[in-house]
This record gives structure tokens, C-alpha cells and sequence, in this order.
């Protein structure tokens, strides 16, 4: 009972948190409309819009491809690579359009990998933690193949983490083509956001950079405070 208190409680902290940085964030950007501080910035931006036609003249795109999709590739063995810092790199160096898809089609192999190795491998700890815990179990079950609701949530949320719920929906057996599409379906904002991020990495107080993370901060603090809720709503059927 103890360490199920203590995850709801972690839930609705770290939802609390995400909403306040994404409150902070607009404090800034709205403080940035004043014209007194964006003299100093468009001062100060020269030196990274230098930066940018550096990044921008390193030419072979075949290359920055390559080495993106082993960075994918490394992301599925190697938890300390994340996500998100990928999709910004391939957005700081690549055009938007261009990094957008590879970002996409590097996520997907990503949860490819993942999605096999526990279908082929099992889903090792993380689905003997699913299995054991009730609540847990009813949130990632449906008709003992994987809830597909569940998995469109848990792709929404920044912080879950990825390689865990690939592996454990695969070691369920869900349908691979269910499970890519409403795997992307829910990561596309993300995508979308972490991409954006990196094209306008050059320009941090920008409303293009700014505004990206507002919504990935919102966002995934209105759902992790609703996972709360949702986990405090099945705790108290149960005991009824």
C-alpha cells in the first residue's frame, strides 16, 4: 500500500511541476515582448545565427542520417541516450520537413526493436512488475493482449519511458500494426515538438522554441495528474 501512495503521489507531484515550468515559460515569453530586452537579445543572437551557418555548411545528409538512425538504434540497448535529444539534433542540423521524418522513422524503428525483443525475449522485469500488481495490470490488459487505450496514453506522456512499454507490449503479443500506429499516433506531437525544438535551438527565447516545450510541459502534466486520479478511481472500485 505504501509504494502504490507513494506512485500516486509521485504522479500528481511530477504533473504539478510540469505545469508550473510550463507557467514559467510563458512568464518569459510574455517578458520577452519587451522591446528594452529584445534589443539585448538580437544582440546577443548574432553569435548563435553564426553558430547556425557552421552547423548548416556541414553538407552530406546521407551521413546525418545514418548516424541518427545508430543513435536510434543505441537508444533501444542504452537507456541514457534519449529521445529527445536526438530529435533536437536532427532538427538543429537538418531541415525541419527532412528532420521531422527521419525523427519519425527513427522512433519507429526504435519501438520496432523493442516491440520484438520482448515478443521474442519476453517482457523480463518490467512485465512481471505489470503481472504481479493488479491496478497495474488492469491499466496495460485488455482481453490479455495489451490495452490499446493505455498504450496511446503512455505514448503521450513525455516521461514514460519508452524501450519498457515496447518490450512489455510486445511480450503481450499485441498486434504489431495496432501497436506502431497508435504508438506513433501518440508520440506524433512529440515528434512534432522535439523537431521544432532543434530547428529553433539557435533562437531559445523565440516563441518557436518556447511555445513547443509550453505544450510538451502541459500536456504531460495534465495526464500524469490524470493518471493519478484514474489510479485513485480503480484503488477505491476495488474496495468497494
Amino acid at each position: 500500500m505504501r509504494k502504490k501512495a507513494d506512485a500516486k503521489a509521485w504522479l500528481k507531484l511530477s504533473g504539478t511541476l510540469l505545469l508550473i515550468l510550463a507557467g514559467v515559460l510563458c512568464c518569459v515569453l510574455s517578458v520577452m515582448q519587451i522591446p528594452e530586452l529584445n534589443v539585448w537579445y538580437e544582440t546577443w543572437q548574432q553569435q548563435l545565427v553564426h553558430l547556425e551557418e557552421q552547423v548548416k555548411a556541414v553538407g552530406n545528409r546521407g551521413l546525418i542520417v545514418l548516424i541518427v538512425m545508430l543513435l536510434f538504434t543505441l537508444k533501444s540497448v542504452f537507456p541514457l541516450i534519449t529521445i529527445p535529444a536526438i530529435c533536437v539534433i536532427t532538427g538543429a542540423v537538418l531541415p525541419w520537413y527532412f528532420a521531422f521524418v527521419v525523427n519519425l522513422a527513427g522512433i519507429a524503428w526504435l519501438m520496432t526493436i523493442r516491440y520484438l525483443w520482448g515478443k521474442f525475449l519476453g517482457g523480463g522485469n518490467a512485465i512481471k512488475i505489470v503481472r504481479q500488481n493488479e491496478i497495474v495490470r488492469e491499466l496495460f490488459e485488455s482481453k490479455g493482449t495489451g490495452n490499446p487505450y493505455m498504450l496511446f496514453i503512455f505514448r503521450l506522456i513525455p516521461s514514460f519511458p519508452v524501450n519498457s512499454i515496447s518490450r512489455i507490449y510486445g511480450a503481450m503479443q499485441f498486434r504489431y500494426r495496432d501497436y506502431i500506429l497508435i504508438s506513433l499516433a501518440g508520440f506524433m506531437y512529440k515528434t512534432v515538438s522535439y523537431t521544432t525544438i532543434g530547428r529553433n535551438v539557435y533562437n531559445p527565447l523565440s516563441a518557436s522554441f518556447l511555445l513547443p516545450l509550453i505544450l510538451l510541459f502541459a500536456i504531460s502534466g495534465c495526464l500524469l495528474i490524470g493518471m493519478h486520479y484514474v489510479l485513485l478511481n480503480i484503488e477505491k472500485n476495488k474496495s468497494n
